[in-house]
C-alpha cells in the first residue's frame, strides 16, 4: 500500500484530494470512504484518456468475479443524459430527489461507458455520494469513479477505516482514512428498466420513501 491521509470526511484536506486524485488519473486504485461503506475504485478516465490499467485489478483485491461489474460514482443528475440511455420520468424523479444519497439507479449505459465497464445486458449503475471525500475527487479527476465496497467479496463492507481488511490495504495505491462513515449502510439499488421499477436492495434508503416519490408501488426483489 502506498501513502494513507488521515482527513475529515465532512472538509476533507486539499492536499489529500489532489494526491489522491493524481494517483487515479495516473492509473491507480484507492481506497476512500463514501458515505455509505468504504470503497475500492479507479478513475474511470485516465490523464491519457483510456481506461484504467488498475480497474482489473479491482476484482483481483475484492477476489470477485470479472463477469461482474462496478457501480460508478458521478457529479450530479446531469450524468445520467451523459452515461445513460432512455431515461424516464421515473428514473429522473428518484435522482433528483434523493442524490447525492444513497441510492443506486441501475440504467442502460450510454456510448460513454466503455463496453468493459457494462454488464452484460448493457446497463451501468450510477449513484452521486453524499460524501464531500467523494465529491472532491469526482471534481479533481474531472470524471466518474468506479468504485465498489472496500471488501473480499462475501465479507461484511467496512463502515469505518478500521474495519478495512488488512489485505484490501495492500492492495490499493493510495488510501484516506476519515474515521467512520456518515451512514453506515450500504445503498439502495433501483432498477428503472423497460418503464419498470424494481429494487434489487434495500439499504439506507427505505423502499418506502421511493413507493412515496413515485406515488406507486415497487416491487422488491430479493
Amino acid at each position: 500500500m502506498g501513502r494513507t491521509y488521515i482527513t475529515s470526511e465532512k472538509t476533507p484536506h486539499p492536499l489529500a484530494i489532489d494526491d489522491v486524485a493524481e494517483v487515479l488519473l495516473n492509473g491507480g486504485l484507492a481506497l476512500y470512504p463514501t458515505e455509505t461503506v468504504y470503497g475500492i475504485g479507479v478513475a474511470v478516465r485516465t490523464a491519457g484518456g483510456g481506461i484504467s490499467p488498475a480497474y482489473p485489478r479491482i476484482f483481483s483485491v475484492k477476489q470477485r468475479d470479472t463477469s461482474q461489474t462496478v457501480p460508478w460514482l458521478v457529479g450530479d443528475v446531469s450524468a445520467l443524459e451523459t452515461y445513460g440511455l432512455g431515461i424516464n420520468d421515473d428514473t429522473r424523479r428518484l435522482a433528483e430527489k434523493f442524490w447525492p444519497g444513497a441510492l443506486t439507479l441501475i440504467v442502460r449505459a450510454s456510448s460513454a461507458v466503455p463496453r468493459i465497464m457494462q454488464e452484460a445486458d448493457g446497463t451501468v449503475a450510477l449513484r452521486v455520494s453524499r460524501s464531500p471525500v467523494v465529491a472532491a475527487l469526482v471534481r479533481a479527476c474531472r470524471c466518474p469513479l468506479a468504485t465498489t465496497s472496500a471488501n473480499t467479496h462475501g465479507k461484511p463492507a467496512p463502515v469505518s477505516f478500521e474495519e478495512v481488511e488488512p489485505r484490501i490495504l495492500e492492495g490499493v495505491d493510495v488510501a484516506i482514512d476519515s474515521g467512520a462513515t456518515m451512514c453506515a449502510e450500504a445503498s439502495t439499488i433501483v432498477s428503472c428498466l423497460d418503464g419498470e421499477v424494481q429494487i434489487l436492495r434495500e439499504g439506507a434508503l427505505p423502499a418506502s420513501e421511493i413507493m412515496r416519490v413515485l406515488g406507486k408501488p415497487v416491487s422488491i426483489v430479493d
